[in-house]
């Protein structure tokens, strides 16, 4: 019967010193790093608004504006028309909207910029388009191609997009009027 007692307590020392052999510890410092890199991003626009114009959408690298009755069946001016877009922006970083447009106005496709057609006729119609993002705003139209406004901070939300086509004055000679407006979103630094 001794043999047992003499069993448990070399069972005991045993455990012991495996736990303060256990005591021994290191330690080690990880330090974490990550980078959010200088960036802007747009998506897709919506209109939010709409009169004789509608708006097919390309994803987020752009859409076309559509205006189903550009001139009016009687006099062939134009007619007015204005919509509304929504682009959602997301900026992490100061930057700068620009805003221009190819021909400064609607140009009918094979037509010499800057000149009028013969007999009281127009190939041109101009409009307005303006931006306003973040309590700011920018416009062309009429003389001005190109505008921009700064924006000193991070920002997100809707940039709001108007085009309006005021009513013509003189008829547009019969065609196809184009013009490409372009919105640059870009990092300031």
């Amino acid at each position: 019967m001794r043999a047992l007692p003499i069993f448990l307590f070399a069972a005991l020392v045993g455990t012991g010193t495996a736990q303060a052999q256990q005591l021994d510890s290191a330690s080690q410092k990880l330090e974490m790093l990550g980078d959010a890199p200088v960036g802007c991003v747009a998506n897709s626009a919506r209109a939010t608004s709409q009169v004789n114009a509608t708006f097919q959408s390309n994803g987020p690298s752009g859409g076309v504006v559509v205006f189903p009755a550009l001139v009016d069946q009687t006099t062939a001016t134009a007619r007015a028309s204005s919509i509304a877009l929504a682009l959602p922006v997301v900026c992490n970083t100061s930057h700068r909207v620009t805003l221009r447009s190819s021909n400064g106005g609607l140009l009918r496709e094979g037509a010499n910029p800057g000149r009028n057609a013969t007999g009281g006729f127009s190939e041109f119609q101009a409009y307005d388009v303006s931006v306003e993002w973040q309590g700011q705003s920018a416009s062309i139209g009429g003389a001005s191609a190109s505008a921009s406004l700064a924006q000193g901070q991070p920002a997100k939300g809707d940039m709001r997009i108007d085009i309006a086509v005021p009513q013509g004055t003189r008829p547009l000679v019969a065609g196809t009027y184009t013009d490409s407006v372009v919105v640059e979103i870009r990092p300031a630094n």
